[in-house]
């Protein structure tokens, strides 16, 4: 199919490029009618404008920001491969930040983009943000960069007035529940990170959602809470597997948690058929090996597509109404 142009919306306007460019850039100096005429063709047209193109008119950069949590987790590196995929069919480049899950390196990766001129920001913040200060704080950070600014993965409230893509992770973590219930655990355990963290929250509700419908009691106990590394998780997990009262099953709530409790597992001795697991995220070594590793499908390349596309859209139409994307999800079940 041809890739329509900014001449093709023009032609068939009848008005000049120079009339079109400005009902995109600056609608309030252009006629109403006249206006009203372009933006109906653009739509029937489905013309989006070259990003690269915008930027250059404005004397910006064309190169996004993205800033990203835990560079280490495969997960993350899926999402920085949709973003390029995108990014690259558009002209436009990257520079890409990781915090640690640290507040400080969250803002200064948003100052040190403020100096780069960034067009736009893929957003995975570090924290919540969640009291007022910091609300305040982070919100002024991200208005001083003058660009359209899309939340990635985390789904938090301090930054709910920009556009999104999620996934529902609440549902998930219930269907992954569900699934040991069903194959006849009642001792579920949860390696998860602290609640201090919105995904955390999101998380154990899930797992609580699937344990109250089931009638089974929500015991603190079976509740493995620390980081959402793979050093805490194997700490965690080994602590797991050395109590009394050891679960029967467990939910790792991302790649990194899952990891460190394969190693522990296998390191104290037992398999995956002494203790079923469910893991937030595939492993892409394990099925390599076929391992009987079960998990919550997210797809992560997915993630950053959507992503990256839904700022492009912001950046050609910044006055469009502000969209929030969740994503699809799949339980994959090899041995229960």
């Amino acid at each position: 199919m041809k890739t329509v142009t900014i001449n093709d919306i023009a032609k068939e306007a009848g008005v000049s490029k120079a009339t079109v460019s400005r009902v995109l850039n600056r609608p309030s100096s252009v006629e109403e009618g006249t206006r009203k005429k372009v933006m109906a063709i653009i739509a029937k047209r489905r013309y989006t404008p070259s990003a690269s193109a915008r930027n250059l008119s404005r004397q910006t950069s064309s190169t996004v920001g993205v800033i990203v949590p835990e560079i280490d987790n495969p997960f993350f590196g899926e999402a920085l491969r949709g973003i390029t995929s995108v990014l690259d069919k558009h002209h436009l480049t990257m520079i890409c930040f990781n915090t640690d899950d640290l507040v400080e390196k969250d803002r200064k990766s948003i100052q040190m983009l403020k100096e780069h001129r960034v067009v736009g920001l893929l957003y995975d913040p570090a924290i919540d943000y969640d009291t007022s200060d910091q609300k305040k704080e982070i919100n002024h950070l991200i208005q001083e960069l003058e660009g359209p600014v899309v939340i990635m993965d985390r789904n938090v409230d301090s930054l709910c007035e920009y556009d999104g893509v999620f996934f529902d992770d609440r549902r998930g973590v219930c269907e992954a529940t569900q699934a040991l219930i069903h194959a006849g655990h009642r001792r579920i355990g949860i390696i998860n990170a602290t609640l201090e963290r919105v995904l955390a929250r999101i998380r154990l509700a899930g797992y609580k959602d699937a344990l109250e419908a089931n009638h089974i009691p929500f015991e603190e106990k079976y509740c493995y809470l620390g980081d959402y590394s793979k050093a805490c998780a194997y700490e965690l997990a080994s602590r797991m597997l050395e109590s009394d009262e050891r679960p029967t099953a467990v939910v790792t709530c991302n790649n990194c948690t899952s990891i460190g409790f394969l190693k522990a597992l296998y390191d104290h001795g037992f398999t995956l058929s002494d203790v079923a697991c469910i893991g937030m995220d595939r492993i892409e070594a394990l099925d390599i090996v076929k391992s009987d590793f079960n998990y919550v499908k997210r797809d992560a390349n997915l993630l950053g597509k959507t992503s990256a596309e839904l700022l492009i859209h912001r950046i050609a139409f910044p006055n469009d109404e502000m969209r929030t994307v969740y994503l699809p999800h799949e339980i994959v079940i090899r041995k229960l």
